[in-house]
C-alpha cells in the first residue's frame, strides 16, 4: 500500500522591527497614561512635601518641651504669622543662653531653636483663632545665627511648655499657597503634639 505523505512547508513571518504606526500608537498610550497620572502623582508629592514641613515643626515643638524639662525653665513656641520660621526660645530671657548646635549633653544653659520652612510654604492660626501679631528684640534669640533676620518677622502669641512637662492647648497649620494644610495640634495636660493628615482648605 502506498503512503501519502503530506509536506508542510513553513514560510518564517518573524519580523525584525515594528512599524512607524505601532510606535505612533503605543507612544500615544504612553502619553495618555502619563496625563492620567500626573496629577495624582503631582498631589502625592505635595501633600508629602506638607506633611515633611508639618513633621519638621512638631519636631521644634517637642524640642521645646523637652527643653523646659531639661532645664526647668519655661518656654515658648511661636511661629511667624502668615510666614515660613518657627522659634522655640526661653519664656524668659537668661544671661548666657546657647544655641540648638551646642555639642555638650551636660551644658545646663538653655536651648535655643530655629527652623524656616521651605519656599511656597507658610504657618496660619486656626480659623477664628488670635493668632497675635508682634515683633520681638534681636536679643530674644540671642546666639542664634538668624537672630537678625528673625527680629524683622511678625511672631504669633507664644505656645507655652512648662517645666513639669505641660503645655496650652493651641494648633494652627501649615499650609501652602494652594490650600493645602496639615494642622499640628498641641496637648495642654501631656504636652504632647500630633501632625494630622494633609487635606485641601474650601476656604482659606
Amino acid at each position: 500500500m502506498r503512503r501519502r505523505q503530506l509536506i508542510i512547508i513553513a514560510h518564517s513571518t518573524r519580523r525584525t522591527a515594528f512599524s512607524l504606526l505601532e510606535l505612533m500608537i503605543v507612544l500615544a498610550v504612553m502619553l495618555t497614561i502619563s496625563a492620567l497620572a500626573a496629577p495624582t502623582l503631582m498631589d502625592r508629592v505635595q501633600n508629602g512635601r506638607i506633611q515633611e514641613a508639618a513633621e519638621n515643626v512638631r519636631e521644634v515643638l517637642a524640642n521645646a518641651r523637652r527643653y523646659a524639662i531639661d532645664s526647668g525653665l519655661d518656654y515658648h513656641f511661636r511661629f511667624e504669622v502668615d510666614g515660613q520660621a518657627v522659634v522655640a526660645i526661653p519664656a524668659e530671657q537668661l544671661a548666657s543662653p546657647s544655641n540648638n548646635f551646642t555639642s555638650d549633653p551636660k551644658d545646663t544653659r538653655s536651648v535655643l531653636e530655629a527652623l524656616i520652612l521651605d519656599d511656597g510654604l507658610f504657618l496660619r492660626a486656626q480659623k477664628d483663632e488670635n493668632a497675635g501679631g508682634e515683633t520681638l528684640e534681636s536679643k530674644a534669640f540671642d546666639t542664634l545665627a538668624e537672630a537678625a533676620d528673625l527680629a524683622q518677622r511678625t511672631w504669633s502669641l507664644p505656645i507655652l511648655f512648662r517645666f513639669d512637662g505641660t503645655a496650652e492647648d493651641r494648633s494652627f497649620r501649615v499650609m501652602d499657597e494652594e490650600g493645602r494644610a496639615a494642622v499640628v495640634t498641641v496637648r495642654g495636660l501631656t504636652g504632647a503634639v500630633r501632625v494630622g493628615p494633609v487635606f485641601v482648605m474650601e476656604d482659606n
